[in-house]
């Protein structure tokens, strides 16, 4: 009887046992490199880093504003050195209009200054008085900046085809009016050869339009002098090419005027 009691306790506590081993948590998988890539990413980002990889937006905004003004277009930066000294219309014969403008050159330095007066001294009269001035068919500007460098061309046409002008190039690190010699100089351009070129060019450009007035040889000779060619006025035109301003003579019309004649 002992030993039936023995072998039926001893029932119970094995099954007892099995029961509890069923409640047991099973061990986790292992995970495989794949799983592991595409689990959610806990490393801290680039702003909880901190340091220098952090972007503040107000400095990246800044920084976009400043790429875009480097980015802005010469037109835009040149009314940062000129500007309209005046601007009016002039009537012209006959009922028509055109509109007329002189530049204010805004370089703070004695050879801007002596250019403006130089511009308001030979045309500041055509805007007080326009209808005096009908003949004039127009009077206008051009200003390009390249690089450092601020060329500004002014002509006006008379009825009768003539021309008159003033032309300036300016460094504007010191605002001082360059010359010839110096601006080719700058643009590391040989001075001599560029009064050469400019010289052959000169003569193909009168000798097309003049060579069969006649008695025009003595203002032929005035227009093609030395003297003449290197008392031009160079600047740099719309594509960055030497440019002068040349005084023309010619037995017609008024008998001088300007043309603008490529030096390269």
């Amino acid at each position: 009887m002992k030993r039936l009691l023995a072998l039926l306790i001893a029932g119970v506590l094995a099954a007892t046992a099995l029961s509890a081993c069923s409640f047991l948590p099973k061990k986790a998988k292992p995970t495989s490199p794949t799983e592991a890539s595409s689990a959610a990413d806990t490393s801290p980002t680039k702003s909880e880093k901190g340091g220098d990889e952090e972007v503040d937006p107000d400095v990246a905004s800044s920084a976009a504003r400043n790429e875009e003004m480097k980015n802005k277009s010469s037109s835009a930066a040149l009314s940062d050195y000129i500007k309209d000294a005046k601007e009016s219309v002039i009537i012209l014969p006959g009922g028509g209009e055109k509109r007329c403008a002189i530049p204010e050159i805004l370089l703070d330095s004695s050879d801007a200054k002596a250019a403006n007066a130089e511009i308001t001294e030979k045309y500041g009269a055509y805007f007080d008085d326009p209808e005096g001035h009908n003949y004039v068919i127009e009077l206008n500007y051009e200003a390009y900046l390249y690089d450092k460098f601020l060329s500004v061309y002014i002509k006006d046409y008379v009825d009768g085809g003539n021309t008159s002008g003033l032309c300036y190039c300016f460094d504007i690190t010191d605002g001082s009016e360059l010359s010839a010699e110096k601006l080719c100089s700058m643009t590391e351009h040989d001075y001599n050869t560029v009064i050469g070129t400019l010289k052959t060019n000169l003569t193909s450009y009168y000798d097309e339009k003049y060579s069969k007035l006649p008695g025009n040889d003595e203002e032929r000779s005035k227009t093609l002098a030395d003297s003449n060619i290197k008392a031009s006025k160079m600047f740099l035109n719309d594509s960055h090419e030497l440019t002068a301003m040349v005084q023309i003579y010619a037995a017609v019309g008024g008998g001088r005027w300007v043309e603008t004649i490529p030096a390269e």
